[in-house]
């Protein structure tokens, strides 16, 4: 036995792997983030956060989570049955987080345009 579970409910990290779900709760952070984001740069304190850092690493996540989507559909190409049923799942995880950062960031950036 080689102690990997293999069963479809594994935990969502497992699933995922470890840099998309790093990816994943960096996109949480900044999506709890943005109602604090007024538009004014703050440059102390924990303002910091949601009026320079967030906003920055946004527009990051924004060309990161399609990449990683593009890369994972290549990966499913050429996988066996088991590994592109987990592709598919962080297909659609990255899906529904770029949404999640998309909405919560638009009111944002449309009111600093």
């Amino acid at each position: 036995m080689s102690g990997r579970n293999h069963s479809p409910k594994l935990n969502i990290f497992a699933r995922l792997g470890v840099l998309r779900s790093l990816l994943m709760m960096t996109a949480l952070t900044v999506v709890i983030a943005a109602p604090f984001a007024d538009g004014s740069a703050h440059t102390d304190g924990w303002r910091l956060l949601p009026s320079v850092i967030a906003p920055t690493i946004t527009m990051m996540l924004v060309f990161a989570i399609p990449l990683d989507i593009t890369m994972a559909k290549i990966f499913m190409t050429d996988a066996k049955p088991e590994e592109a049923n987990r592709l598919k799942f962080a297909v659609r995880i990255d899906i529904l987080t770029l949404f999640a950062v998309l909405l919560a960031w638009t009111p944002f950036f449309i009111n600093i345009l």
